[in-house]
């Protein structure tokens, strides 16, 4: 059965005690629907749950949690990359040992979360939250030194059309240093609606799409 809010997970692994046991939780804490699929991220055979006629449909939000244990993550990456299936659907690793320079070149390549071995589970279910509601749910090593590759050599003259008030200017500099929504609300004393208006203001004002494309900008600018 479908989760009440559409919202379904679908992890890229092993059907083992672990993966099980992380499709309960999931199931009970955040009340999605989480399905362990033990085949190859590029094979969707026919008559699959998971067949693009259903993926396509637009009944439903799928993210997909690709285990990445022992795993190559650039091969990975040219896996989600090469999979025009998962074109339109939310793409994660989960199982990572270590921070390294191949999840930053992933985050250029639909990869929007990266979750790792000695994570909580608190931690791990808000990520996948933060994902679903359209953030990038990384580490703030890997954002920086993202921010700081791109930004290196390609830093324009300061964008003088842009009037972010100071409020503005404070939440975009703590978003790109990798503090999230609820973390700036604590900061600045005020909701995370609050702070998740601010953002919507932001994004129209330097016309900007994600959390990724808004710290280059500031990186750039402010």
């Amino acid at each position: 059965m479908d989760s009440p809010s559409g919202r379904q997970i679908v992890l890229m692994s092993a059907d083992n005690l672990s993966n099980q046991m992380l499709v309960y939780s999931i199931k009970k804490e955040l009340d999605f629907d989480c399905t362990i699929y033990s085949h190859s991220l590029n094979d969707f055979p026919e008559g699959s749950r998971f067949s693009p006629d259903i993926l396509s449909s637009g009944e439903s939000s799928f993210l997909f949690l690709v285990d990445c244990k022992d795993a190559d993550i650039e091969a990975m990456t040219r896996n989600v990359i090469d999979n025009p299936v998962l074109n339109d659907h939310l793409v994660a690793f989960y199982n990572l040992s270590d921070y390294s320079e191949s999840e930053v070149k992933a985050l250029t390549k639909r990869v929007r979360g990266f979750f790792y071995t000695d994570d909580s589970m608190e931690l791990f279910l808000k990520g996948v939250n933060a994902i679903f509601d359209g953030e990038v749910w990384i580490s703030r090593q890997i954002l920086l030194r993202y921010i700081m590759n791109h930004a290196e050599g390609h830093r324009p003259e300061a964008d003088q059309t842009v009037q972010l008030t100071q409020r503005e200017q404070q939440i975009l500099s703590l978003m790109s240093a990798g503090v999230c929504n609820e973390e700036i609300g604590d900061r600045l004393c005020i909701s995370v609606n609050t702070v998740k208006t601010h953002m919507y203001n932001i994004y129209k004002k330097i016309q900007v799409s994600n959390r990724l494309q808004a710290a280059l900008w500031a990186a750039r600018n402010l």
